[in-house]
């Protein structure tokens, strides 16, 4: 069939509705979330929150898990058979924000598409991207059920069997990259996650496990900061989850689906009189969390493509190409 005929209506009506459905799902679970507990009380409690405290907060946090994230990127990239400098790998990662507010893999997959113009090919630059994706999930892994081995008793003894999952797991995929089955082997697109082996794995892994340190103590101390006293292990032991469930492809960014999990995870911390009250305080901290980090996000996100634009214009000069520095 040939790639360039037009799509029939039906199909190009389903991919016009695969765009718009998470955002139909964020919706739907909002609206869920606002008949239980009413848009007013809600409203009341972002109202009263510490909006310059915390606004100062994610500032920090923003900043402090953007160069965790570009460190384990550097180190992805290296293992995988490549090479790009830390402060241009910084710029590439940072304008690839952009399209993470709308969900963390489509600026995955931004980065490739950077890694690509930078001469991997496009199947290696999305096999980097997939081993990104693939020891992120691993170290959220690892971090999550170190988290539940730390929690309280009555979380812990529940989630062993999660723990021992996670372990195995990650065992037999690691056994299956060092074995390296020809049948996965002669696919281009694995061939970064072959060529990464096992121990540039376990050093992807590793690097990339102080980004999700930084993501749980970060996200633990911002519901302090909201004057929601979440106890440390506690939080160790569920917000591993809180960050599995925002980076499914289900809503934009977890919208919606996070907001829902915090409100049952953890309104039995927050101040208030009633069961409403202390679910609508987790909300109003989640929904200012969450548009907080979108407006620090769109900052490096702009600043970095001015910045990655820019120095394209310097080579295209250097080069004697005076086209579009941004163009193919």
């Amino acid at each position: 069939m040939d790639a360039s005929a037009p799509r029939s209506p039906a199909r190009t009506l389903l991919a016009r509705l695969r765009g718009v459905a998470p955002w139909l799902l964020a919706g739907v679970v909002l609206a869920w979330i606002f008949h239980r507990l009413p848009l007013r009380t809600v409203g009341d409690a972002m109202a009263h929150g510490p909006w310059l405290l915390l606004a100062a907060y994610v500032a920090v946090e923003i900043a402090i898990i953007f160069l965790c994230d570009v460190a384990a990127a550097t180190v992805a990239v290296r293992v995988s058979g490549g090479a790009v400098p830390f402060a241009r790998l910084l710029r590439m990662r940072g304008a690839t924000y952009l399209l993470s507010i709308v969900h963390p893999v489509a600026g995955q997959g931004s980065f490739g598409w950077f890694l690509a113009r930078e001469g991997r090919g496009g199947w290696n630059a999305g096999g980097v991207v997939l081993l990104l994706l693939v020891t992120q999930a691993l170290a959220l892994g690892v971090g999550g059920a170190a988290g539940l081995l730390l929690a309280p008793p009555w979380l812990r003894a529940p989630a062993l069997p999660v723990v021992a999952l996670i372990g195995v797991g990650t065992v037999v995929y690691l056994a299956v990259v060092g074995t390296r089955p020809p049948w996965l082997a002669r696919w281009p697109l694995l061939e970064p996650l072959f060529a990464a082996g096992v121990r540039g794995h376990l050093e992807t892994i590793a690097a990339r496990l102080p980004h999700v340190a930084a993501l749980v103590l970060l996200l633990w101390g911002a519901f302090r900061v909201w004057g929601i006293a979440v106890p440390l292990l506690v939080g160790l032991g569920f917000i591993p989850l809180v960050l599995f469930v925002g980076a499914l492809p289900i809503t934009p960014g977890g919208l919606g689906t996070v907001q829902a999990l915090q409100a049952t995870l953890f309104a039995r911390y927050a101040l208030g009189a009633t069961v409403e009250a202390r679910q609508a305080s987790v909300v109003a901290l989640s929904l200012a969390h969450a548009a907080l980090g979108i407006v620090a996000q769109l900052l490096i996100g702009i600043v970095c493509l001015r910045l990655l634009g820019g120095r394209r214009a310097l080579d295209a000069r250097a080069t004697g190409d005076t086209g579009d520095p941004l163009s193919g």
